[in-house]
């Protein structure tokens, strides 16, 4: 199931590979003409040639709306920095922006819309994105393999302890769905038809639109059917909130938690996949049900 939209995915791709035409607008430019500026000057370790650059990032379009969000942890981008920059067609403007970067730089990269090759149908509309960048690591060959090693230990360790905890999930997701099917759940309802039961409150104020959310779920369909969970991965999906990567059932469920909150939303098929469905696995004109944890809001 397709939770998150395929915009992240495409533009954070295009960010790793593109080789593009020379971009348009005012501004300090990068060798091959994109317009680009610091926002923070950093002082830490300086990026040399073949060093690893990791970065968190935001990508935003014109209309300020936030198309994807990367942050610090496991998913981090990063880009090794090339021997020497190249120049005419084949002249990337995010390596030459990373050129020279330091820890703690912050930095904006203005790419015009159709300087982005096969850019989604959904941004057509925009006149650019901006790649908004804060540098969190430089690393070299040897230091970058090293955080890798720790990492994929670190991973292995959270899913083998997320598997663990699938039985029990299951099992509360069944006496749940046995007491809402028969009427015996009291839940509370939205003026949207999005019902939810709060079964764990966390600590402080809601998660806002806007605001970066990770969230583990296990996704299932009210016969009990599962069709998608975080927990079989080890890895909580992170997505900015209110921002239409998601389905609404999702931007407005997860809007009525806080931080650490344990939660089941019962999602009605206008909120979630309609009368197309979403594959197999979930039919047409279905409610979704999921039990959610919100992990952690930024």
């Amino acid at each position: 199931m397709k939770i998150i939209s395929e915009i992240a995915i495409i533009l954070v791709v295009t960010l790793l590979s593109m080789s593009l035409c020379s971009g348009q607008g005012k501004g300090k430019r990068t060798p091959s003409g994109y317009e680009y500026r610091h926002v923070v000057q950093g002082k830490g370790k300086s990026a040399a040639a073949e060093d690893y650059v990791g970065f968190t990032i935001k990508i935003v379009g014109d209309d300020r709306k936030v198309l994807q969000e990367m942050g610090e942890g496991p998913n981090m981008p990063f880009i090794q920095l090339e021997s020497e920059l190249k120049i005419g067609d084949e002249a990337n403007p995010v390596m030459e922006t990373l050129f020279g970067v330091v820890v703690g730089d912050s930095i904006i990269l203005t790419m015009p819309i159709d300087s982005i090759p096969n850019f989604p149908e959904d941004l057509a509309n925009l006149k650019f994105i901006k790649y908004e960048m804060a540098i969190k690591k430089i690393l070299n060959k040897d230091e970058y393999n090293a955080y890798q090693d720790v990492l994929k230990k670190e991973e292995e360790a959270k899913l083998a302890a997320n598997m663990a905890r699938i039985p029990a999930i299951e099992a509360l997701i069944k006496t749940t769905l046995e007491d809402y099917t028969s009427g015996r759940l009291k839940s509370s309802q939205t003026t949207s038809g999005l019902k939810f039961v709060v079964i764990e409150e966390g600590i402080g104020t809601n998660a806002a639109s806007g605001q970066s959310v990770s969230v583990d779920y296990y996704g299932c369909l009210t016969n009990g059917n599962m069709f998608d969970n975080s927990f079989s991965r080890g890895q909580a999906i992170t997505f900015p909130l209110g921002q239409g990567q998601v389905i609404p059932g999702w931007d407005e469920g997860i809007a009525l938690l806080n931080k650490g909150a344990k939660a089941f939303l019962f999602i009605p098929a206008n909120l979630a996949y309609g009368e197309s469905g979403q594959s197999d696995l979930i039919p047409p004109n279905s409610e979704l049900v999921f039990y959610v944890e919100l992990v952690d809001i930024k």
